[in-house]
């Protein structure tokens, strides 16, 4: 499965405003609203092709994210680059560079112990299965 595919599994899909597990409001792929956003409206139903804009815009941003938390480190897998885009997908660069031992297990090429950080975190008792498939991603590299 693909990346896009993978994080749209994960997410789920609404066309309408929902409030995600934060209670924060959401539509669409994950995408947060925000005060910059299209005033999307409780109950509306939007259409489908604007919400995968948002999804596209919100993929490009958790790559240029990847660059400024990861993009440092060469021969990356491509598979632990999805594995760390689509974890900014859904926590934010600024929350993924708390995961400092996972990085740094990143740079030391020890992938063993990068799944094992992953799984060491409030995310995994958060989002477990999502947390588990992609450290067994990261794992499978080790």
């Amino acid at each position: 499965m693909n990346l896009e595919d993978r994080i749209l599994e994960s997410e789920g899909w609404r066309n309408t405003v929902y409030k995600d597990t934060l209670g924060l409001r959401t539509i669409g792929a994950g995408h947060l609203i925000t005060k910059d956003d299209f005033p999307f409206k409780e109950g509306v139903e939007y259409p489908k092709q604007q919400l995968m804009d948002l999804f596209k815009q919100d993929l490009e941003k958790a790559h240029q994210g990847a660059m400024q938390v990861v993009g440092h480190i060469k021969d990356l897998p491509r598979e632990i680059w999805g594995v760390v885009v689509e974890m900014i997908f859904q926590l934010g660069p600024t929350g993924v560079k708390n995961f400092r031992k996972f990085i740094k297990s990143l740079e030391e090429k020890d992938y063993h112990e990068a799944h094992l950080q992953m799984k060491d975190s409030r995310w995994h008792k958060q989002t477990k299965n999502r947390c588990e498939k992609l450290a067994e991603i990261v794992r499978s590299h080790a």
